[in-house]
């Protein structure tokens, strides 16, 4: 095996086996993981642990993925003493050298990797044994697969589907809504195989991100090649998703989430480790107060109307330092893929940009009633209502840098020779480890 960053056999099993040996039973009874092969995950018998470690390695992969591009926005800021995440801060993003983009990359194309491995053997488990149990297991190999491919889409300039020693040409940069599109076709069929079995719930998780990743198809638009108009986007698709989960969840006001979970049983959360442990990096100054320790120790953003600490940033932050946003904080906070507030933004929006003003405010105010906030009826310019509560019901969820493009919003440290600001729409760049080992890049590319 080369440099190449996609998972080799050893560590795509010890992956499975780690995670998910209760499964296997005596089939891989082994001392040394190393010893098996390949074709020993793809028997019936590991159907369920090829997919538990396909899950721990996409959520990883998030973990480790949303930090740099997370710290170039205005969400994250850097503290700490290594200059590779300040140049992210001050805006450099399109530099594949940088430690903190190509650190990450290895871990996106290994669970990438794996998740396709986990719809290949499931499929043809699948053809020979259609059990329900089976059939479950396929449909959630093809939603960890769906969110793998939406992070890519959302956050990469550009990606290559290299099959271990195998090396794929890049997709390019003007292709990459095709991976969105890829991922909402593995999520529509997640959606298809959990109802077929009777997994409801699971179906409106899938439902819930493919209506992100629909809407996030929407945004790489008004983005590419570069932002224009007032960057308000609608997706009747995405609409339509968001409309299903709410019904599913109970209603209107009902606070529901759809979280990847980290343990010490499974995996840590690698931006929690940089973050609440190492503190390299920290929550931005535009949403949050710190001590002379660089802690937490409140909120800045205030809610627009009633200008109280804004209770969805303590909502996030909350959740983020597991309990209370006064805590340190440990390395397994989970992280929001999706939410019934994230389902009314997107309603929202469409709202917005389709001219209907009350349905606007009543998608807006659904998420402010869940705060017990004062209702929206005209206070102020409902697209400044709009980007504030876009920016605190999905914070600390890997989508902030694109919407400051499509709003033309800076992040503080932004240097006007910066990526970011030269190149507003610019996303995370194939690193260096990729681009040494794959002849079909040039190692010199930049968007910039």
């Amino acid at each position: 095996m080369n440099g190449r960053t996609i998972m080799t056999r050893a560590s795509a099993l010890m992956a499975v086996l780690a995670f998910a040996a209760c499964d296997l039973g005596g089939l891989l009874d082994v001392q040394n993981p190393n010893d098996l092969v390949e074709d020993d995950i793809k028997q019936e018998a590991a159907a369920a642990a090829v997919v538990n470690g396909a899950l721990t390695l996409m959520s990883s992969s998030v973990s480790q993925s949303w930090q740099p591009y997370l710290v170039a926005s205005d969400e994250l800021r850097w503290i700490g003493s290594r200059d590779a995440w300040l140049s992210l801060d001050k805006g450099f993003i399109d530099d594949p050298l940088n430690e903190f983009i190509d650190g990450p990359f290895p871990s996106m194309g290994q669970a990438r990797w794996m998740t396709d491995l986990a719809i290949n053997t499931l499929t043809e488990h699948v053809g020979n044994n259609p059990s329900t149990a089976m059939k479950f297991n396929l449909a959630r190999a093809n939603l960890y697969s769906g969110i793998m491919y939406m992070v890519i889409g959302e956050i990469q300039e550009d990606f290559a589907f290299s099959d271990k020693t195998e090396a794929a040409p890049p997709v390019g940069s003007e292709n990459m809504y095709k991976v969105l599109d890829d991922a909402i076709g593995r999520l529509s069929a997640a959606i298809s195989g959990f109802n077929e079995v009777g997994e409801s719930g699971m179906a409106m998780n899938a439902m819930a991100v493919r209506a992100r990743a629909r809407h996030s198809r929407a945004v790489w638009d008004a983005i590419n090649p570069s932002p224009s108009g007032n960057g308000l986007v609608n997706s009747a698709e995405a609409g339509a998703d968001a409309m299903a989960v709410i019904a599913a969840a109970g209603g209107s006001d009902v606070d529901w989430l759809y979280n990847l979970e980290y343990s010490a049983a499974s995996a840590s959360n690698s931006m929690a480790g940089w973050i609440n442990d190492r503190k390299e990096n920290q929550i931005d100054l535009t949403l949050a107060t710190v001590d002379e320790a660089n802690d937490v120790n409140g909120i800045a953003l205030r809610d627009p109307i009633d200008d109280v600490d804004d209770p969805s940033v303590i909502k996030w932050l909350n959740q983020w330092k597991g309990g209370s946003y006064l805590d340190k904080g440990g390395i397994y906070p989970p992280l929001t893929l999706a939410s019934t507030r994230m389902m009314h933004i997107i309603l929202a929006e469409n709202a917005l940009a389709g001219g209907n003003d009350a349905m606007f405010a009543e998608h807006i105010n659904h998420i402010r009633a869940m705060d017990g906030l004062t209702l929206f009826s005209g206070q102020m310019d409902s697209m400044e209502m709009l980007q504030h509560m876009r920016r605190v019901t999905v914070m600390l969820q890997g989508l902030r840098l694109a919407d400051m493009y499509r709003w033309d919003i800076g992040a503080p440290k932004w240097e006007g020779s910066s990526d970011a600001v030269k190149c507003s729409g610019v996303m995370l760049p194939i690193s260096i480890i990729e681009r040494r080992a794959n002849e079909h890049i040039e190692n010199a590319y930049s968007v910039c």
